[in-house]
C-alpha cells in the first residue's frame, strides 16, 4: 500500500492506492490538520511507503510527519520534488526544482494519458497553467490568483464590494454579488481559452483542482476533468523509489 499526501495552499488531500487502485480520502481544511484527527482517519493503514507533496506552510508538515512518524516509525516518507526530466516530462525551468512540485507532479500524470501535446489547468487556491509538447518538453506556464483569491482581493481592498460565496446566475450581472461571481469565473475562462488559442490544434487539455468543475461549465473548448492528477503523478514518483 502507498499512503499519498498532497499538502496544497488550502487543503490536505490524501489517497491509498493499493491493488492498482485508488481510494481517495476526505480531503481536509488547514483547520482539520490536527493529531487527533489524522490519527482517527491514518491509524488502521498499513502503508509499505509514504509519499508527500507540499507546497503548502512548513507548520502543517510538521503536524503531518509528526503524527506519521509516531504511527509507523519504520515506514520510509519520501518527499517529491521537481525535477529537472522524469516520466516522460522535460522541465523548461532554469532550476527546475523552483517548479511547484504540484504543478510537476500533474504534467507526469497527465503525460502518461497521451502523447499529444497537452494544457494542465489546476485550478485551485491559484490557478496555474502548464504546456507540454508532443515531445514531453515543459513550454513553460502561467499562474494566476484562484476564484477565491480573486473575489477575496476585491472584498479586501474595496470599500464596498463584498466577498461571495455563493452560486450566482451565470450572465451579464445586475447586482453586485453576481457581477463579482461572474467577473472571477469569466476571467479564468478566459485565461485558459486565450492559452488553448495559442496551441496545436489537437492539444488536449486536463482540468484539474478544487474549481474544475464550476469553471468547466463555462469553458467553450473540449476538456478532459481528472480530479487527481496530483496524487497520480505523486504514486508515480513514489513508485520509483
Amino acid at each position: 500500500m502507498n499512503l499519498l499526501f498532497d499538502l496544497g495552499n488550502s487543503r490536505l488531500k490524501w489517497a491509498i492506492f493499493e491493488h492498482n487502485q485508488f481510494q481517495i480520502g476526505k480531503s481536509l481544511s488547514h483547520v482539520e490538520i490536527t493529531d487527533s484527527i489524522l490519527v482517527e482517519l491514518l491509524h488502521e493503514l498499513k502503508p509499505k511507503k509514504i509519499g508527500i507533496s507540499n507546497v503548502g506552510k512548513n507548520t502543517f508538515l510538521n503536524v503531518i510527519t509528526t503524527v506519521l512518524c509516531e504511527l509507523w516509525r519504520d515506514i520510509p516518507i519520501y518527499f517529491a520534488t521537481s525535477q529537472f526530466e522524469a516520466f516522460g516530462v522535460k522541465n523548461a525551468y532554469f532550476q527546475p526544482e523552483k517548479l511547484g512540485v504540484d504543478r510537476f507532479l500533474a504534467l507526469i500524470a497527465a503525460r502518461q494519458k497521451t502523447d499529444l501535446s497537452l494544457c494542465v489547468v489546476d485550478c485551485g487556491t491559484a490557478i496555474t497553467v502548464d504546456i507540454l509538447n508532443e515531445n514531453g518538453e515543459h513550454q513553460g506556464g502561467l499562474i494566476c490568483a484562484g476564484l477565491t483569491l480573486m473575489k477575496n482581493a476585491l472584498a479586501s481592498n474595496t470599500a464596498d464590494l463584498p466577498f461571495v460565496n455563493s452560486t450566482q446566475q451565470i450572465g451579464l450581472a445586475t447586482e453586485t454579488e453576481s457581477a463579482i461571481y461572474n467577473g472571477a469565473l469569466f476571467s479564468a475562462c478566459g485565461l485558459i481559452e486565450k492559452v488553448m488559442q495559442k496551441q496545436p490544434q489537437n492539444t488536449k487539455l486536463f482540468l484539474t483542482g478544487g474549481d474544475a468543475k464550476i469553471i468547466s461549465t463555462q469553458l467553450n473548448c473540449t476538456f478532459t476533468f481528472e480530479k487527481n492528477l496530483v496524487l497520480e503523478g505523486l504514486n508515480l514518483f513514489l513508485n520509483s523509489k
